[in-house]
């Protein structure tokens, strides 16, 4: 099982690089603060948000079947490695879509048997994080997974099964999980605790002078620097 677990989180993280973790998992509800995210485990489901693998935010587990949650600050970095197809493509024209075509684009190579994407539930989209999934499988390992883009987080959630029969069996508990994941409020979180939530500071003028030794502002009142779109040139 330990093997089959550690496919699961390793296929997660082919396109979303993984880090640590500051969550909570009270009464089935699933909350990640420094994620900003929550989602609710389906009945009958063990679940666990301790860190036994780097990054990995939340897993729940079935017998032969496995769910797992990462998530990631979606950078220029992140957004540039994915394939230039991919991000230029006319077809795919959601960004969801776009990671779902760079994830797809990796497991290619891995000589995955790969499923169409199709379009996640509405109450994603309701709550501002529209979602697609797709299926994969290597004969050995059978997948379903969604992706879903926040404003500054790339995010996963992958069910993994070690049959095709086991994965058409626990769909329902996917979609009932996937359903439920969304952002958290500024309210919820306390102003103080959402990060990036700092206006851009404007460009100076370009007559501005540079102030000398004597008058510069200590660090602590300058302005936060202004967060970068992550959906931009990749030269």
């Amino acid at each position: 099982m330990k093997r089959f677990v550690g496919f699961a989180i390793a296929v997660a993280a082919i396109v979303i690089a993984l880090h640590p973790v500051d969550a909570e998992l009270e009464n089935h509800v699933f909350t990640s603060r420094a994620d900003r995210l929550q989602l609710i485990v389906p009945r009958g489901w063990r679940e666990s948000d301790a860190p036994s693998y780097p990054g990995l935010l939340l897993w729940m587990m079935r017998p032969e079947a496995k769910i797992v949650l990462t998530a990631e600050p979606f950078t220029r970095e992140l957004y540039c490695s994915w394939p230039v197809t991919c991000r230029t493509s006319h077809e795919v024209n959601t960004m969801p879509g776009k990671l779902a075509c760079a994830l797809r684009q990796k497991l290619t190579n891995q000589r995955m048997r790969i499923g169409p994407v199709q379009a996640g539930p509405k109450e994603n989209e309701e709550v501002g994080l529209p979602s697609v999934w797709f299926e994969y499988d290597d004969g050995k390992h059978f997948m379903r997974q969604a992706v879903m883009l926040a404003d500054d987080r790339a995010i996963s959630l992958v069910l993994s099964t070690t049959t095709a029969d086991a994965r058409a069996s626990q769909v329902r508990s996917f979609e009932q999980t996937l359903r439920t994941l969304r952002p958290l409020s500024a309210a919820e979180l306390g102003a103080s605790s959402v990060q990036g939530s700092a206006a851009p500071v404007p460009s100076p003028p370009s007559d501005a002078g540079v102030p000398d030794a004597g008058t510069a502002a200590a660090p602590s009142d300058l302005a936060p620097a202004a967060k970068i779109n992550p959906v931009g040139p990749c030269n």
